[in-house]
């Protein structure tokens, strides 16, 4: 496909031979005899090259050149000029021409400029689809793209939730991808290129909850030396991530909610309200309907939360998406790793489909970096995978069936309690057991100070 070429040529002759030349080279050509008809061209129409002289009556070459530069910013501008007014074709260049041309012109010159001209342009459209397409794959939107049907269903709920202004509540257990979720929701939001201020409640002392997200005057407290935000004028425009909301402390929740309601907060030691534009987002892996029957977490607060409830399903519901999970990671993890491993053998593979994922996407993605890291060039395989997965053998000696067992037994509660960050409450639940039944059971299977770490000592 041919460039759209503005031929600007004051002598009949020479602008009628431009004309021919370069449709002949199969450019789409318009060709006008001085530079004020350029301009009026350029305003009418677009045009990927415009080919200029530089003197000529009326509006010049400089003038068409910048007009092109502030109503065509993209399109390349190439001047043709005698050597007397070299010094002029100089100057257009610091006003942003791409080249220029000595009178007298050859035509095969010509052509060679816009084809050259054309060979760049089409790289700058090829440099700027790659970016894009880098930048989408990266996008939290696009690693939510999977093939089950349930992710498929929470990709379209996220195309509707995103665009709104009302607060969304992300239920999910431990390592399904919950703040990726938030991404996604801030990135398609209207709030994109606003700041997007992740927190994970659980992590913050109690004592300075307030102080975090609401902030605090100089002198508030002991240690506050100075003034600072807080995390909702931090978040000011933009999207306020709040992981594990059902760790919050019930103080705080009172005033999370006035925060929410009236979209004003006071830091802490001050007298005076700050206004502030934040659209909340949270996030939990709790039951907070549970929490509100037992008066732990605040019911008015929860509606306020909770206008769009996504949940997002564990990663043993959806096993059909696990081989573009670990494709992704293994592109990932070889890249990062510099290592040369292209794919996973047929066995090892399926021994990742028939795991259960008790530590869900995020557990997913921590085999494949150990895997990356053990395997040899080219793939990863069977005894490149934890012996959890792979199916780990039984001791010397122990082939007896309630030892066998047993050793079942130990590696799975360890594997759900690792999935579960250590909570043993939450282990409990997924166990299908009390708490302290599970209790019970660690201290048997040698796991009473267990909080979720492997035996092989690095987390899973």
């Amino acid at each position: 496909m041919g460039e759209r070429i503005l031929v600007v040529e004051d002598e009949a002759t020479l602008r009628s031979n431009l004309d021919k030349y370069l449709a002949k080279l199969g450019h789409t050509v318009t060709s006008v005899g001085d530079g004020t008809e350029a301009i009026a061209r350029l305003g009418a129409g677009t045009f990927d090259v415009v080919v200029t002289d530089l003197c000529m009556p009326g509006a010049d070459g400089l003038a068409v050149l910048d007009h092109a530069r502030a109503v065509q910013p993209d399109a390349v501008v190439l001047l043709m000029t005698a050597f007397g007014t070299l010094s002029s074709a100089v100057e257009a260049l610091r006003r942003g021409a791409h080249d220029y041309l000595l009178k007298p012109i050859s035509l095969a010159a010509v052509g060679t400029k816009v084809q050259r001209i054309a060979e760049y342009r089409a790289l700058g459209r090829e440099n700027a689809r790659l970016r894009g397409l880098l930048r989408d794959e990266a996008a939290p939107a696009a690693q939510l793209r999977l093939e089950s049907r349930a992710m498929r269903e929470l990709g379209e709920l996220l195309q509707k939730v995103a665009p709104g202004q009302s607060s969304v509540c992300i239920h999910g257990e431990s390592g399904v991808g919950k703040e990726l979720v938030a991404r996604a929701i801030h990135d398609l939001s209207r709030r994109a290129d606003a700041p997007f201020v992740p927190v994970n409640v659980s992590a913050i002392p109690e004592t300075l909850v307030e102080s975090t997200l609401f902030g605090h005057v100089r002198g508030a407290f002991t240690g506050a030396d100075r003034a600072r935000d807080g995390l909702f004028c931090a978040a000011d425009s933009g999207t306020l991530f709040l992981d594990e909301i059902g760790e919050l402390p019930l103080p705080a929740q009172a005033k999370l909610l006035r925060a929410v309601e009236t979209k004003q907060v006071r830091p802490v030691g001050s007298d005076r309200d700050v206004t502030v534009d934040v659209r909340i987002v949270c996030a939990t892996h709790r039951d907070l309907d549970a929490m509100v029957r037992e008066r732990t977490f605040r019911e008015d607060l929860l509606y306020r939360l909770r206008v769009v409830r996504i949940d997002v399903p564990p990663l043993r519901e959806r096993p059909e998406d696990v081989p573009a999970l670990v494709s992704r990671f293994l592109t990932k993890q070889a890249r990062e790793q510099k290592k040369r491993v292209f794919t996973v053998a047929p066995d090892a593979m399926r021994r990742l489909l028939e795991y259960g994922w008790p530590g869900n996407v995020r557990e997913l993605s921590n085999v494949i970096e150990r895997a990356v890291l053990l395997a040899e060039p080219e793939a990863i395989r069977l005894e490149d995978l934890p012996p959890e997965i792979r199916g780990a053998e039984l001791e010397v000696g122990e082939a007896r069936l309630d030892r066998a067992l047993a050793s079942f037994e130990r590696r799975h509660v360890a594997a759900v309690l690792a999935g579960c960050d250590g909570n043993r409450e939450a282990a409990a639940k997924r166990l299908g057991v009390s708490p302290a039944t599970l209790y019970r059971k660690l201290e048997r299977l040698g796991l009473k100070g267990y909080r979720g770490v492997p035996a092989g000592g690095s987390r899973a």
